[in-house]
């Protein structure tokens, strides 16, 4: 049980509106994104085959299908270029020869069985919800082809590098540099760059804040520094451009015509390439006009303009193809994925993702409070904020990427085997989801102390719809099926790379914007990639008014422009915020593609997105609750989808035989026979995916060299044969639904409370180093021995220093080992020549003693907006020393063998005292409204006679005092100024309670220091003594409730009536 914004209670993630309605209620949305191969599936399989696989002749009768040739030239030039040589009869040599036809096996048979764009191997389209299915497939269509982004983006550099061409082109800074001891630093993919921040740079970066005419900027550097010769100037400028500290207005980060327009003015006074740009363009006009299969000779033409030498790493050109179609879908099939979605929601884990935001947050709470909030480019600032988050900077492999920590509860990990296992005896080795164990499983959830978190505003999920015909789609004999990547977090995301393509920009941009609450800016986030290749994924068009570019050209004074750097980060009870300055208003981060964020994005980018995805829970599908490390799992259905079909992982054997063929075609035989695994299966590493028939010698080849690079999973295939795409004209598909949801009044609300957000005090001068007035001492030892020091070393420590002290205090800490954090403060003089001394005399003795490891000396940042804001600062901190006293008494009483209560019954007898002594106010009230009520309240039930003798709301420290025996605990906290003159400050003029969110909080992290000074980091033991403070709050309350209406014996002469709650 725990207050509502630090730690709130259970959620059961079924959240109810006004109507009835639930908040998990998802409906289909449009565009439907269709992904579709370019070829119809026939069968058998088309692919190198036995006994000819590894001949010329026999690479040469595969590859003759001229669609084929164009797609692989598109896909793999190195490929290609042995194609070329086979045709030409030049022996590559057994090995090469193997390789290639093992390459060439995947793209034949992704070409109809993998429905994933890319290139001329699959295509998209759109499709519609309707009454009836109506399916139309007429082949390829129209393509989008473009010249590599990586490609433009070294030409233009180069032509950069040429004076004639920067005279022509608007510079802007880089907004994510930064200045650091001098120098101007700019973080990268890999490592940082830097170069002095000199006079003439700072001049440079200040008058390019804004978008300037390059030659400009050097006429205004030039009267400010006119001993500078106007060549170095131009040197110093192009260098910043050329390394990005500087970025231009030719700098291919939107790639679409309105660039190469501005690159061909920026290029006029270099005749060559303007002739080559224009050729270019051209070609490409020329070879999207050819429809696939029949581009060959165009194809060559506009890669040898590109890549006239042929040495580009990858193929020079891009394309996307649109798949000829006319799709209407029957509503069933919507409604399906809905409910798939709305139960998936159910079962969601919390922290399953995520695991680095929940930690950042709780240092953003320690450091900023709860309602501080913090501008982002200070907040990641490593030394005047936190920096990033754990995990960010490094660029993880997929694997590395896909460990987040998060382990289920045991009952879940125990319910699931179960079923598990029961699946696999069964003869169809399925797993079935119903309504009855979705419930049960839910009920295992890792949800106490996770806050009522909303399901996402927008989801997009892919499956593989499968039916034999249109007429079975509207009988709703359909199956859909899970695939490897289950969508994204944004509707629409997966979408915006084909936007204009599919002719959907308008009706993307609608679906978009639905996923901001009213009261949330949506804004499109825009970011050069840390490989320039990765631009081609994040070719979107303009979707939303309002857009946050990051070091990109950009004009920041466009009022729909949005500045990272401004945007405030807060907390609330289940994650991070993002607002705006101002306004207060929430911003919802848009990034409308797939382009991988934490390798490819800035940190800033991927912390934006994980902030507002980041929650205690995300969507996050079916899971097997560690159970994945099967060798054999089943299929998981729910109603017409296929969450997960049958699996198969390869044993050891396989593994170890995988150079040796017979050797694996044995293994794999036995394995096959044992794990019941069918010829046909699809290989899965990672998010690729193709058929094999395991009865076929060359696809077994291909099994074991796939299994020498990686690990790989097989999936039984629910489309053997071609089976369920009849409705396609028999080719593979997948379905890209959008989901979105009403937006309910919670909603706005925490908008609303998110508004009130105050930015943090500045950081400047809250701080205190070692020799100034604080002194600041960690002591690190073991926790079973902080008690010891605490009551018997600490003490004498203060009681010889105390004249040199006016308020000190200490908390329990990991960081992550364990010691004691003491502060002190003082005149700096005498805390460097009495103090200091000490301190290190009483700690070399404490080291012999064996009391503790080492010390050391620290800089204390006091969490300022956490207890109020500067003007309460002094306060707090006094009454951070008056607990300190109340604790180390209470620890030396217990080591004498008195206040012998159970620990939590103590705690909350301290949390009364420290409410009762900030003044006379109704605390009881609050401290029913600030902690969820446990469902069984069974620790305060087991203590409730001692709690109502020790807690007497408005007389606990009289009760203390004698029922204890504790005098002077009791008038430590009864006779305290200090603790009066910090409730002065917290609590309203009228008594009732905090005056604030700010104020509640500080109150709640009184209580949190509380524990941790008395009892230590136990979250648990903290619950426990909440449960009981909120229980006897409420059994007070309860009994001035049925208490007859008297007039109380009033001193103050206010006339209060007895039952109003109040204490004196």
């Amino acid at each position: 049980m725990r207050h509502s914004e630090r730690n709130p209670g259970r959620d059961d993630g079924l959240h109810e509106r006004p109507g009835g309605a639930r908040d998990d209620e998802y409906e289909p949305a449009g565009p439907i994104l269709v992904r579709m191969a370019i070829l119809p599936r026939v069968e058998p399989a088309a692919g190198p085959d036995t006994t000819d696989a590894n001949t010329p002749e026999g690479l040469r009768r595969i590859t003759a299908d001229p669609l084929l040739r164009e797609a692989v030239r598109l896909a793999s030039g190195s490929l290609s270029a042995a194609l070329d040589r086979c045709d030409a009869d030049i022996d590559p040599g057994p090995k090469r020869l193997t390789g290639t036809a093992l390459s060439v096996t995947r793209y034949v048979l992704r070409m109809t069985g993998r429905p994933t764009p890319f290139g001329l191997f699959a295509g998209v389209t759109t499709a519609r919800f309707g009454p009836a299915a109506r399916v139309s497939v007429r082949g390829p269509g129209p393509k989008a082809v473009r010249v590599d982004a990586e490609l433009l983006h070294e030409r233009v550099l180069a032509w950069l590098a040429e004076p004639t061409v920067r005279r022509r082109v608007d510079v802007v800074l880089n907004d994510l540099c930064r200045v650091r001891d001098g120098r101007l630093t700019l973080p990268g993919s890999t490592r940082g760059l830097s170069v002095r921040h000199s006079a003439l740079v700072a001049h440079v970066c200040a008058a390019a804040t804004h978008p300037v005419p390059y030659e400009s900027l050097l006429d205004r550097t030039g009267e400010t520094f006119p001993e500078v010769p106007r060549d170095r100037l131009d040197g110093v400028v192009a260098q910043l451009l050329r390394h990005g500290f500087l970025i231009s207005s030719i700098t291919p980060h939107r790639l679409d015509g309105a660039l190469f327009d501005r690159i061909d003015a920026a290029i006029t006074e270099l005749p060559d390439a303007v002739a080559e740009l224009r050729a270019t363009r051209v070609a490409v006009r020329e070879y999207e006009k050819a429809r696939p299969g029949e581009g060959a000779d165009s194809l060559r033409r506009l890669t040898a303009l590109v890549d006239p030498h042929g040495d580009a790493p990858r193929p020079p050109v891009q394309v996307d193809l649109r798949m000829d179609t006319d799709i209407v879908l029957p509503s069933a099939v919507g409604e399906e994925v809905s409910a798939y979605a709305r139960a998936m929601w159910t079962l969601s884990d919390a922290w399953v993702t995520h695991p680095h935001i929940r930690d950042y947050r709780l240092r953003f709470i320690d450091r900023y409070g709860t309602t501080g909030a913090v501008p982002l480019a200070e907040l990641v600032d490593p030394h005047r904020g936190l920096g990033l988050p754990a995990g960010y900077g490094a660029r993880l492999g997929a694997d590395e990427r896909s460990e987040t920590g998060y382990r289920p509860t045991r009952e879940r990990r125990v319910l699931t085997a179960e079923w598990v296992q029961e699946a696999l005896l069964r003869d169809d080795r399925e797993l079935r989801l119903t309504p009855d164990r979705i419930d049960r499983l839910a009920r295992t959830a890792r949800l106490d102390g996770v806050g009522p978190a909303e399901p996402p505003n927008s989801l997009e999920l892919c499956f593989q719809l499968l039916a034999d015909d249109a007429a079975a789609l509207d009988r709703g004999a359909f199956r859909l099926v899970g695939t490897p990547h289950a969508g994204s977090w944004l509707a629409g995301a997966m979408t915006g790379r084909f936007a204009e393509l599919t002719d959907s920009t308008v009706e993307l941009a609608e679906l978009v914007a639905a996923a901001a609450s009213p009261d949330t800016v949506a804004a499109q986030v825009r970011f050069a990639p840390n490989s320039a290749r990765a631009s081609n994924m994040a070719r979107v068009p303009r979707l939303l008014p309002y857009e946050i570019p990051v070091g990109t050209y950009a004009d920041r004074r466009d009022p729909y422009c949005l500045d990272w750097r401004e945007l405030l980060v807060g907390v609330d009870p289940v994650g991070l915020t993002l607002t705006l300055p101002g306004t207060g208003q929430r911003v919802l981060p848009v990034v409308p593609h797939m382009v991988a964020l934490d390798s490819e994005a800035p940190d800033v980018v991927r912390l934006m997105v994980d902030i507002v995805f980041g929650r205690s829970r995300t969507w996050t599908g079916w899971d097997w609750a560690d159970l994945d490390v099967l060798p054999s799992l089943p299929r998981v259905t729910l109603g017409r989808v296929v969450a997960v079909p049958r699996r198969w992982t390869p044993d050891h054997a396989m593994r170890a035989a995988a150079d040796e063929p017979r050797e694996f075609d044995r293994a794999l035989r036995e394995w096959s026979d044992r794990h019941d695994v069918p010829d046909r299966v699809q290989l899965v590493r990672w998010d690729r995916a193709y058929g094999l028939d395991l009865d076929a010698s060359w696809h077994r080849t291909l099994l074991r060299h796939e299994m020498r690079r990686d690990r790989v999973a097989l999936y039984e295939d629910l489309t053997d044969q071609g089976r369920g795409f009849g409705w396609a004209a028999g080719y593979s598909t997948e379905l890209v639904v959008p989901l979105t949801r009403p937006h309910s009044p919670r909603t706005t609300a925490a908008t609303v409370a998110t508004a009130r957000a105050r930015p943090a005090e500045p950081a400047p001068d809250t701080y205190h180093l070692p020799g100034e007035d604080w002194l600041f001492a960690k002591l690190y030892a073991t926790p079973d021995t902080h008690d010891e020091l605490l009551r018997g070393h600490l003490p004498e420590l203060l009681a010889a220093v105390g004249e040199h002290v006016d308020r000190w205090f200490f908390i329990r800490y990991r960081d992550p080992e364990p010691h004691i954090r003491i502060r002190l403060h003082g005149d700096p003089d005498r805390l460097r020549e009495r103090v200091l001394p000490e301190l290190a005399r009483r700690v070399r003795a404490m080291r012999t003693a064996g009391v503790l490891r080492t010390m050391a000396l620290d800089v204390y940042e006091p969490e300022t907006e956490r207890y109020g804001g500067s003007h309460a600062l002094a306060a707090a901190e006094h009454l951070f020393t008056l607990d300190s006293r109340s604790v180390l008494a209470q620890l030396g009483l217990r080591g004498r063998g008195g206040l012998a209560v159970p620990n939590e019954v103590l705690i909350a007898v301290n949390h009364a005292l420290l409410l009762e002594g900030l003044g006379d106010w109704d605390w009881c009230s609050w401290v029913e409204d600030a902690f969820t009520k446990s469902p069984a309240q069974t620790v305060f039930r087991r203590h409730r006679a001692l709690v109502r003798e020790l807690i007497r709301p408005g007389r606990t420290a009289a009760a203390v005092g004698d029922r204890l025996g504790a005098p002077a605990l009791a008038q430590a906290w009864t006779r305290a100024p200090r603790a009066r003159a910090y409730g002065g400050i917290v609590l309203s003029d009228n008594g009732r309670g905090p005056a604030g969110a700010a104020h509640e909080n500080a109150l709640l992290g009184l209580l949190h220091m509380q524990h941790n000074r008395l009892l230590g980091i136990d979250p648990a033991s903290e619950d426990r003594g909440y449960e009981i403070l909120r229980g006897i709050a409420s059994d007070h309350l309860g009994r001035l409730a049925h208490a007859p209406r008297t007039r109380t014996d009033d001193p103050k002469g206010d006339g209060r009536d007895a039952r109003d709650g109040r204490h004196g």
